[in-house]
């Protein structure tokens, strides 16, 4: 089992402190000021895993907590009503710990002494429950034990020695006792904090006229809908009825498919459902349910998890005319309607993919049927930043984004590939298409949203370096320094992976100053290496040439690293393989060498700032 993830720590505690610790009961302990905020916040640890098991409000949440000094190993207490079941939680929020033997001992002591009511034993927190508690022994069906914990498992000796302490209970007479404990996981505490910033659900009932249904072998649902009503949806959900989608509303303009939608709903509403394609919407479930009054052969149909994905441009041009023309009558106007029940499997993937071609579609849109994509969006959201990686996505107002063609570069230039400053220079869209080697090398399913992050702020640090030595020297130097972003980009991001895969967020202006001094030297060489190597050869053509920009990466590189009479180095020269013409093999040892000094040079700096 493993731990929670280091990125995930600091939005967790920042949560914590900020919706539940003023709400919790107050301490009682005397521990020292300087452990109050952090057993605050382990405290609220346990109303965090109450709030997300059940879908709790925040106060219920905090008043369920117990846990203070002379707790025995409970810290929460909740009766949920819904399944008659009494909640006894002991929860552990330690980065990396197991839940230990001790800690379950502790907690069964805890057990035995409630289901005694032994409350004079407990603290104040728990004895203020007592009314709450006592009616819940006596109503309750079940009552179950719940370990949450944020470290990577409960021990072996622990769990052998649960599992026989409760079917002890169990014999001595607690038959309302779960005979197995339930566990909130570092994973399921991962899963909410992405959660918290996924997009609601839309459930929603869709008028259908001349209704026909198919059942197998799934059920889709074929009719006629007014346009107003989805204007309506749109109206009411905006952008979340179309998160099932490649992209969002392209924009009216005044040419193409959306102008014309614009152009018919003025002149000739009637005639509507006769120059358009259709709407297709899936969903997770589709139930037809009543009649439309006074249309026979018509239903409400109810879709759970509605999305539009195709007709996203139709309803929402049709919306945008109404904004415009609030007396135009397009009560006439229909569209062909199609609702899928695509389930919860990854069919709707498919069913978008086919269906969304009614506008001209680039292969980087369907980078937004990735799920890897969504959760990352959700990771880089707990750090404040929206990622948009749907075309026509705009961010919102005052919040810092990045866009996917961003991350894309930034990601493709930590691979440490000789050949990816070639390739984002000719061939920059293999990056976004989610079907290519490339795109999958660099959005892998272990990417996480810090590192997304702070990839981009190390590159944007290095293309500001960039540009400022294109404004500041003379030609033909500056032509250089216009067309090397990517390789010196390359080469730095290899040296300075540490930083980058921290689980901390380093800013923009943070990685400028770390960078700054090796940029000053790597530039230089560039332009020296350059130099001798181009042998005349136009700097925007030179690093268009894979075999042109390998060679002078390695060169400048191993003269950065004074590397030249290693013996190593110049093995790898010379023992160039038929399946590795660009020496990837070489490229790749040089990082290794830049990286291990950058921590020597690391490690260095902290000793120089350590207190003697």
């Amino acid at each position: 089992m493993a731990a929670l993830q280091a990125q995930f720590i600091v939005p967790l505690k920042d949560l914590l402190q900020q919706r539940f610790v003023p709400h919790l009961p107050s301490l009682l302990g005397q521990g020292g000021r300087e452990d109050k905020p952090k057993k605050q916040i382990s405290r609220a640890f346990s109303a965090f895993v109450l709030q997300q098991k059940f879908d709790l409000d925040v106060v219920t949440a905090a008043k369920a907590v117990v846990d203070d000094y002379a707790d025995y190993g409970i810290d929460a207490i909740y009766y949920h009503e819904a399944d008659q079941t009494l909640y006894l939680v002991q929860s552990k929020m330690k980065e990396d710990a197991q839940f230990q033997l001790g800690e379950a001992q502790a907690f069964i002591e805890g057990v035995k002494l409630l289901l005694n009511k032994q409350f004079q034993r407990f603290n104040q927190n728990v004895q203020n429950l007592q009314t709450e508690i006592e009616a819940a022994l006596d109503e309750c069906e079940h009552i179950q034990l719940l370990v949450a914990y944020t470290g990577n498992g409960i021990t072996i000796q622990a769990q052998n020695y649960l599992k026989p302490a409760i079917q002890e209970l169990i014999e001595e007479g607690e038959e309302q006792i779960a005979p197995d404990y339930q566990e909130y996981t570092a994973t399921e505490v991962e899963q909410a904090l992405r959660s918290e910033h996924a997009v609601d659900a839309v459930n929603e009932r869709v008028a259908v006229y001349k209704f026909r249904v198919q059942e197998q072998p799934r059920k889709v649902v074929f009719g006629i809908a007014k346009l107003t009503d989805l204007i309506a949806l749109h109206t009411t959900y905006d952008r979340k009825l179309y998160e099932k989608n490649i992209r969002y509303f392209i924009g009216a303009g005044r040419r193409g498919v959306n102008k014309a939608i614009k152009d018919t709903l003025l002149h000739e509403p009637e005639n509507f459902i006769y120059l358009n394609n259709g709407i297709t919407l899936i969903g997770n479930t589709v139930k037809p349910k009543g009649n439309i009054r006074g249309h026979t052969g018509s239903k409400h149909v109810a879709v759970d998890g509605l999305s539009v994905v195709n007709g996203a441009q139709t309803i929402a041009s049709a919306a945008q005319f109404m904004r415009e023309n609030p007396e135009a009558d397009i009560s006439q106007a229909q569209v062909m309607v199609t609702i899928i029940n695509t389930g919860n499997d990854a069919f709707h993937k498919q069913v978008t993919k086919a269906r969304n071609l009614q506008n001209p579609v680039d292969l980087g849109n369907f980078a937004a049927l990735d799920d890897t994509q969504e959760r990352l969006r959700q990771e880089i959201k707990m750090f404040g930043v929206e990622y948009l990686y749907r075309p026509q996505q705009t961010p919102a107002a005052g919040i810092r984004s990045i866009t996917i063609d961003t991350l894309a570069k930034a990601l493709a230039c930590m691979q440490v590939d000789v050949r990816m400053p070639y390739q984002l220079k000719v061939e920059p869209s293999k990056f976004t298409n989610q079907e290519s080697t490339e795109y999958q090398a660099i959005f892998s399913a272990d990417l996480q949203g810090a590192v997304a992050i702070n990839a981009v702020n190390c590159c944007l640090a290095i293309q500001g370096l960039c540009t400022a030595a294109e404004r500041s020297n003379p030609s033909p130097e500056k032509l250089i320094y216009r067309h090397f972003t990517y390789c010196i980009t390359t080469l730095l991001m290899a040296q300075f992976k540490g930083a980058i895969t921290a689980p901390e967020i380093t800013e923009q202006t943070e990685f400028k100053g770390l960078i700054s001094r090796a940029f000053d030297e790597l530039r230089q060489q560039f332009f020296d290496s350059f130099t001798v190597l181009a042998l005349g050869s136009a700097p925007h053509a030179y690093f268009k040439r894979l075999g042109d920009t390998a060679l002078l990466m390695k060169t400048v590189w191993i003269n950065h690293l004074n590397l030249a009479e290693h013996p190593a180095v110049i093995a790898k020269q010379e023992r160039l393989q038929a399946n590795d013409p660009h020496n990837q093999n070489l490229f790749s040892y040089l990082a290794e060498q830049a990286q291990r000094r950058q921590g020597k040079n690391a490690q260095a700096a902290n000793r120089q700032t350590q207190p003697a």
